[in-house]
C-alpha cells in the first residue's frame, strides 16, 4: 500500500465525499488492508484515512489506544465519520504524520470529543473519546477535510546549528 506524501498534494488537500451504502462492497477491500497496513507496528502509524492511500472518501482507520504505552488496543474503521461534540478542554502534544514524513510538531487539540460514524455493516455508531484515541480520530478526519496537521502547529521550533 502506498501512502500519499507532501503538504501541497492534490489529493490530501481536497475535502474527501461521503460514501454512499451502495459504495461500501467497493471499499471493502482497502478499509481491511487499511487496517492491516495501521496494524503494522513496522508502519508506525496509528490512524489512516482514506485519501492517504489514494481515495477520497469519508473513511479513516483509527487504533483506539487508551495511552500511549497500550499494547491492547483494538483498530477500527469509520465510515463517514462526524464529530458532534468538542470539549472544552484543550491539549497541546506532539504529533506526526505518515503523510508528511520527517516531521513532528506540537498540536492543539479537543481532549474528548464525541463522534458518530458508520460500521461496515452500515450500522450507525456513536463514542465518546478521551485525550489519546480522540487526538487521533481528530487527525484522521482533518485528511477528511483537506487539513494537515501542519496546518495546525501550534509552535514551530526552529533548531539553529552554532557553527563554532
Amino acid at each position: 500500500m502506498k501512502i500519499e506524501t507532501g503538504e501541497k498534494n492534490e489529493i490530501l488537500r481536497t475535502v474527501s465525499t461521503k460514501i454512499a451504502k451502495d459504495e461500501i462492497k467497493k471499499y471493502a477491500a482497502i478499509w481491511k488492508e487499511m487496517i492491516k497496513y495501521t496494524k503494522n507496528p513496522d508502519h508506525g502509524g496509528v490512524g489512516l484515512a482514506a485519501p492517504q492511500v489514494w481515495i477520497n472518501k469519508r473513511l479513516i482507520v483509527v487504533s483506539l489506544l487508551r495511552n500511549r504505552d497500550d499494547e491492547n488496543f483494538s483498530t477500527i474503521m469509520m465510515i463517514n465519520p462526524e464529530i458532534l461534540e468538542f470539549s472544552n478542554d484543550l491539549e497541546t502534544e506532539s504529533e506526526w504524520c505518515l503523510s508528511v514524513p520527517g516531521k513532528k510538531w506540537k498540536v492543539e487539540r479537543y481532549h474528548s470529543i464525541k463522534i458518530s460514524f458508520l460500521d461496515e455493516k452500515w450500522s450507525e455508531k456513536v463514542l465518546k473519546l478521551v485525550w489519546v484515541p480522540a487526538r487521533i480520530v481528530q487527525h484522521e478526519i482533518d485528511h477528511l477535510n483537506w487539513v494537515l496537521f501542519t496546518d495546525r502547529v501550534w509552535e514551530k521550533t526552529i533548531k539553529k546549528e552554532v557553527l563554532v
